[in-house]
């Protein structure tokens, strides 16, 4: 059975003394809850499994899938929520869950509302025009 196991809210912080290895131009993230710096618990191998996908989740704009990836190294999630997913049969995590809204309520992912239609400036245009013309010609 699936499940989206919850790796809690990341936020950016600064250490009180700088790893000797980090540029720097380095960026640290800690987990809001306990303080454990990203990089410390994502290299650990007891947190994630090597065959699920990891996610973030954008925390504006509706909780909305950000990077998805089964190699936890290749997220940074500051100002997100981490999450993994323990079961994803398709090809590639990103292109699939990209559309995908994280419904903290039901711990489930949902898929994105459409997109409204279009914005048609050619049509607003010709409105304009329209309109244009005719108060050209009022008295």
């Amino acid at each position: 059975m699936t499940q989206i196991i919850d790796h809690g809210k990341w936020q950016l912080y600064q250490p009180d003394t700088r790893p000797e290895q980090a540029p720097p131009n380095a960026l640290f993230a800690r987990r809001e809850s306990d303080g454990v710096d990203w990089y410390d618990y994502s290299r650990d191998s007891k947190n994630f499994r090597p065959d699920t996908v990891k996610f973030t989740v954008l925390l504006q704009n509706g909780h909305v899938v950000g990077a998805a990836t089964r190699d936890v190294t290749r997220l940074f999630p500051a100002g997100m929520l981490v999450r993994e997913l323990t079961e994803f049969h398709g090809r590639d995590p990103q292109a699939e869950l990209e559309t995908k809204r994280y419904d903290s309520d039901s711990n489930t992912l949902q898929d994105l509302p459409p997109l409204p239609p279009a914005f048609d400036a050619r049509d607003l245009e010709a409105r304009v025009a329209a309109l244009e013309a005719r108060l050209e010609r009022m008295p």
